[in-house]
């Protein structure tokens, strides 16, 4: 039996990979982080998501102690676009104590996404 890649991702969530929220898992995560947490909202069919996951896993797995990732699709989460008012994708928001402090539209290399999240980490 073949085991596909997003399978895998969810096997290893434990070890910092990007998690996946919806509407209703969502206040909870961000209010009750205790370190900052970085929101991709994407979708499936957006290109620039697909090429920035595996960089949000990446970077989700070395920074794991320092800030969470979550994951939304928005498309399976409409009212989580209409409340933060995303008009193009990826987007991804920090927020701090549940509070949105700072958003990033397109997509990012990873070194690109580190320099950007610096200021939230304290390696």
């Amino acid at each position: 039996m073949e085991r596909n890649e997003e399978s895998m991702k969810r096997v290893v969530l434990g070890e910092g990979f990007a998690i996946q929220a919806d509407e209703k898992s969502f206040d909870q995560i961000i209010s009750t982080s205790d370190k900052p947490v970085l929101v991709d909202f994407w979708a499936d069919w957006c290109g620039p998501c697909k090429m920035l996951a595996p960089v949000l896993d990446e970077f989700a797995a070395e920074y794991a102690d320092e800030m969470k990732v979550v994951k939304v699709e928005l498309e399976k989460a409409p009212m989580l676009q209409e409340r933060f008012d995303i008009m193009s994708i990826p987007t991804m928001m920090v927020f701090v104590d549940g509070s949105p402090v700072q958003t990033i539209v397109g997509a990012r290399d990873k070194q690109l996404l580190t320099k950007e999240m610096e200021h939230y980490l304290t390696k």
